[in-house]
């Protein structure tokens, strides 16, 4: 490593699952890349579906293999610790960069001996996370003797002992690159939009719920959630209810896809109903697009983070489908002020690109090692 410079990092994270953290990463990596940064993925697994890795990005298994999954569950962790710490001795990067709990605890430990720098991300609401007094103690311990921390919000980040949230950055998610090259279409159809896998947390169950309520006075418009099936149930539970309901044809069910921007990009508006939520890529991208937004005020604070209530964005309490359907009802009724909050949220692409927030990753990075 030469002084105040990094010429290669190490990102570390369970997969490359189609989920939010894992999307920073690739995206994160991918810029490093055209950098003439060395990068490498360090993963304990691969899932079925996934990001696709970057050009010239390297990845490394760091998982178990088969007969050591049948170990116990010390020494399954104490296996995975040390097959991590073999790939940094050999890697030997200037920092690594760990992203979701776990991993977050097994680069600290894994790094100590070696004397590699590591940064921590915490990624979704650490009151969800790290609840248990086992994870507050732990987490504690642990989090010390991190280089850095990276949270999305500052109330995650304050959730956190002083030691830790003094030394930690607040860092944005970066925009995908095809939602900047994409703008809103100027026929607008009369659908609003959800994009993120069906899960708890997402809270579909109080947007149906909206949608209904918003149906009785604006019959003729329909509601497209993209998104998969996270296997919690949840999906089933909604899926009955649209049906018992009689709105399976006004609330429909896309599935992911590959190209939502194209899909998303004429609707009326975005919705997010999450209970709690990290920083939503998902409504990042819908701003980006130009799309008036509506959303969840939830813990940790990701939306408010992102949204000013009236002025680029539409705000509603969490669990609340009032509220929601009255936003929605705003949205359709007003649909001058909604284009103006559109274009207003469209100025997300100046803060979240993904040239400025790779920036921002890097000199944290330097900050944390050289001081």
């Amino acid at each position: 490593m030469s002084m105040g410079k990094i010429d290669k990092v190490l990102f570390h994270i369970y997969s490359l699952g189609k989920g939010g953290a894992e999307r920073v990463v690739t995206t994160l990596a991918s810029e490093m890349v055209k950098r003439g940064i060395k990068v490498v993925i360090a993963t304990l697994a691969e899932e079925n579906e996934e990001y696709p890795l970057p050009d010239g990005v390297k990845r490394i298994d760091v998982g178990l293999s088969d007969n050591e999954s049948k170990k116990n569950k010390l020494q399954r962790m104490d296996l995975r610790i040390r097959k991590l710490r073999n790939c940094l001795a050999k890697e030997k990067p200037d920092v690594v960069y760990a992203f979701m709990q776990t991993a977050n605890y097994r680069a600290i430990m894994a790094a100590a001996p070696l004397k590699i720098p590591v940064i921590i991300s915490v990624r979704s609401d650490p009151r969800v996370d790290y609840a248990s007094k086992k994870q507050k103690i732990l987490s504690s311990r642990l989090y010390r003797k991190a280089a850095g921390a990276v949270f999305q919000t500052s109330g995650a980040r304050d959730f956190f002992p002083g030691e830790i949230a003094d030394k930690a950055a607040v860092i944005l998610n970066p925009i995908s690159e095809k939602y900047l090259k994409t703008g809103r279409s100027k026929e607008r159809r009369k659908v609003y939009a959800a994009v993120g896998r069906f899960h708890d947390a997402k809270d579909y169950m109080t947007m149906v719920k909206a949608f209904e309520m918003f149906l009785e006075k604006h019959e003729d418009y329909s509601l497209e959630i993209y998104g998969g099936d996270s296997g919690d149930n949840s999906r089933l539970q909604v899926a009955e209810y649209v049906h018992g309901h009689g709105l399976d044809e006004k609330i429909l069910f896309m599935g992911s896809r590959s190209n939502v921007a194209e899909c998303i990009k004429d609707v009326t508006a975005y919705v997010l109903s999450s209970k709690y939520e990290g920083l939503p890529n998902a409504l990042m991208e819908a701003m980006a697009l130009g799309l008036p937004v509506i959303a969840t005020d939830c813990p940790s604070g990701g939306p408010a983070a992102l949204i000013k209530d009236g002025e680029n964005g539409l705000l509603a309490e969490a669990g609340n489908p009032k509220e929601l359907a009255a936003a929605m009802s705003k949205m359709a009724e007003y649909p001058d002020e909604a284009d103006r909050v559109g274009e207003e949220a469209k100025k997300i692409r100046d803060i979240a690109n993904t040239v400025k927030i790779t920036d921002e990753w890097l000199e944290y990075a330097k900050r944390c090692i050289y001081g």
